[in-house]
């Protein structure tokens, strides 16, 4: 008995620490679209970035400051290719209830824009862009305990 109430108090701390770990993001600089670097990041074992608060943010910022030209669109994992104005953070299947676009955005011009980057003209916050855009990079998180 004492060894099943040990197994469940380990499984249920190893499934805290997953659920509450932190992101640790990696931006890489290649010409690729969304679905590219969805599956990139996936072949590294994360997820391509999710952003859940002003901290994350900043962190994402910082990783791709160190990898490239903050001044050109970085893919990031959101989307609203499902529902438009809906966005859903693809790496952890959750609705994205931290939002940091620019002012005007998202746009969805053309009718043809649902997935997010950071970087550009919009600095520090998102755009949304076409999801087979190349752009100048993308991000990955990758969760660490």
């Amino acid at each position: 008995m004492a060894l099943k109430y040990l197994c469940l108090v380990l499984c249920v701390t190893f499934f805290a620490m997953e659920v509450h770990g932190r992101n640790e993001y990696v931006a890489y600089k290649r010409a690729i679209n969304f679905y590219e670097a969805f599956q990139q990041c996936r072949l590294y074992g994360g997820h391509l970035a999710s952003i859940e608060s002003a901290d994350e943010n900043a962190r994402v910022v910082t990783a791709v400051k160190a990898a490239g030209d903050f001044s050109k669109d970085w893919l990031i994992g959101a989307t609203d290719l499902g529902n438009e104005g809906t966005f859903i953070w693809t790496g952890v299947n959750r609705k994205a209830t931290y939002l940091n676009f620019n002012g005007g955005e998202p746009s969805n011009n053309d009718g043809s824009e649902h997935c997010v980057a950071i970087g550009s003209t919009a600095g520090s916050k998102w755009n949304d862009v076409p999801c087979n855009a190349k752009v100048e990079g993308f991000v990955c998180a990758y969760i660490r305990l």
